[in-house]
């Protein structure tokens, strides 16, 4: 067994590759786990290549990792810009949907599921992000439940009916890898965590946090990624400390507001 793994899901922006890293992380801090992870955004606005990064480790770490153990990919962009990455033995679990391939070198097992046709049969493509969440955990050999105890909150306000999809998206996507794996990765199990959930937040909720803390009680800003989450977190809380948030029309007036010019 190991003590740490790398992983990482990329594809376009607007794909759900957020939505997959977000609960992916959630089920895995449920277990104990300590994780760090990196977002990469496409500068373009109209979308663009987009990936998560996820160290996962059974003890306390500070930076994400080099290299990379299990690579989920929804489109060729995504391997191709992340195979460099990956470990000698190293994973690519890819949607058999646009006939993916290794770059010449790459030292790989490629697993092509067919994610977007699995989701669309079970009424949207939307799900496909549960049917790459399920076949990359189904990897690790870890506890299902938690997995789908992590989707019932993500999904739960969308109704029973919803969640109960996108646990079944969760199942095929699991038992389609297994048996192209012939069950899970041994070389990939990970050292049990301590079970016990630890603080689990985005830098933009630290920053958030910060700010309250040091005393902002007034902020003036225009959602833009990356960055939205701040304006987002402080929505929540500055009212709740007398604080308040304005979104203004533009950068610029953000600015000139902050400064009260």
């Amino acid at each position: 067994m190991i003590s740490q793994l790398s992983w990482k899901i990329g594809g376009q922006q607007g794909e759900g590759v957020e939505s997959t890293d977000r609960i992916f992380s959630t089920a895995l801090n449920r277990l104990g786990y300590y994780l760090y992870g990196y977002r990469h955004f496409s500068s373009r606005i109209k979308g663009g290549h987009t990936n998560n990064k996820i160290r996962i480790s059974t003890n306390p770490i500070r930076a994400i990792s080099d290299d990379l153990d299990i690579l989920v990919a929804f489109d060729q962009e995504s391997i191709d810009l992340n195979a460099h990455e990956l470990r000698a033995g190293g994973v690519v679990v890819a949607d058999a949907k646009f006939n993916p391939v290794l770059p010449e070198g790459t030292n790989a097992r490629l697993f092509p599921v067919p994610i977007t046709s699995i989701a669309e049969d079970l009424g949207t493509s939307l799900m496909k992000n549960m049917v790459a969440s399920g076949a990359s955990w189904a990897l690790l050999g870890l506890p299902i439940d938690v997995f789908n105890k992590a989707v019932e909150e993500e999904f739960g306000r969308k109704g029973p009916a919803i969640v109960e999809k996108n646990v079944e998206a969760v199942k095929r996507g699991s038992d389609f890898v297994l048996d192209l794996a012939g069950g899970p990765l041994e070389e990939f199990q990970l050292e049990p965590a301590d079970g016990k959930q630890k603080l689990f937040m985005i830098g933009n909720e630290g920053i958030g946090l910060g700010a309250l803390a040091g005393g902002c009680r007034l902020m003036a800003a225009y959602p833009i990624t990356p960055a939205s989450e701040i304006m987002e977190y402080l929505i929540k809380k500055l009212p709740k400390l007398g604080g308040t948030v304005v979104q203004t029309e533009d950068e610029i007036a953000a600015v000139t507001m902050a400064i009260g010019a």
